[in-house]
C-alpha cells in the first residue's frame, strides 16, 4: 500500500474522533450522552451528530439504546481511550520534552491523535518516560537540549529536510519565519 493511503486506511477521521471521545467523557461525567448533549460539547448542530452517528453505528463503533442515549461499543470504546491515551503523550512530548506552549501542544496532539499507530505512539511513551528519568543521561539530554538552537546557515542541502539552505530566503524560513520547518 502506498504511504499515503494508509493515511485513510485507519478509517477514523479526525471528526470521528471528537464523536468517539466525547461521547466517551459525556458518559464518564454525567454516565450518558444524547445527541444534544454531543452537539453542544462540540458546538456543533444536532443534525451534524446524527449524521456522523449513522456513520458511526455503520462502522460498529456506537450505538443508541431504547432511550436514545449514545453508547459505544466494545471497539468503539477501546479507539476513544486510544485516542485519549494518544493525545496525553503527544500533549506530554510537545508540552513538556520540546517545549511548545501548552494550549498549542494541545491542539498540535489533537492534530495528531488520531494518525499514530500504537507501536509508534507506546515508543513515543518509551522516549517520553526515559527523557522525564533521573537518568543522568536523561538529565543531560534534557540539559543539552535546552541550550540547542537549530542552525540552517551553512550553504548545501540539509540531510534532513531536504531544503537547499543557500539563500537567505530558505534560511530565514528554517529558522522560524514561514515553513513552520
Amino acid at each position: 500500500m502506498k504511504i499515503w493511503k494508509s493515511f485513510a486506511a485507519s478509517g477514523i477521521t479526525h471528526s470521528m474522533a471528537h464523536y468517539l471521545t466525547a461521547i466517551h467523557g459525556l458518559r464518564a461525567r454525567m454516565g450518558y450522552a444524547r445527541v444534544s448533549d454531543v452537539a453542544r460539547e462540540l458546538d456543533v448542530t444536532k443534525g451534524s451528530v446524527s449524521i456522523q452517528m449513522k456513520h458511526l453505528r455503520e462502522k460498529g463503533l456506537v450505538e443508541e439504546d431504547r432511550n436514545r442515549f449514545l453508547l459505544l461499543t466494545s471497539g468503539g470504546e477501546e479507539i476513544a481511550h486510544e485516542l485519549l491515551q494518544n493525545r496525553k503523550i503527544l500533549t506530554e512530548f510537545l508540552a513538556a520534552l520540546l517545549g511548545i506552549e501548552e494550549d498549542q501542544a494541545k491542539v498540535d496532539a489533537c492534530k495528531m491523535e488520531h494518525l499514530l499507530s500504537r507501536d509508534t505512539c507506546h515508543r513515543l511513551l518509551a522516549l517520553v518516560h526515559l527523557i522525564q528519568s533521573e537518568d543522568p543521561a536523561a538529565r543531560q539530554f534534557r540539559e543539552r537540549f535546552r541550550q540547542y538552537s537549530l542552525d540552517c546557515s551553512g550553504a548545501g542541502v540539509c540531510k534532513l529536510c531536504s531544503v537547499e539552505h543557500g539563500s537567505e530566503a530558505i534560511r530565514e524560513e528554517v529558522r522560524g519565519g514561514t515553513s513552520g520547518i
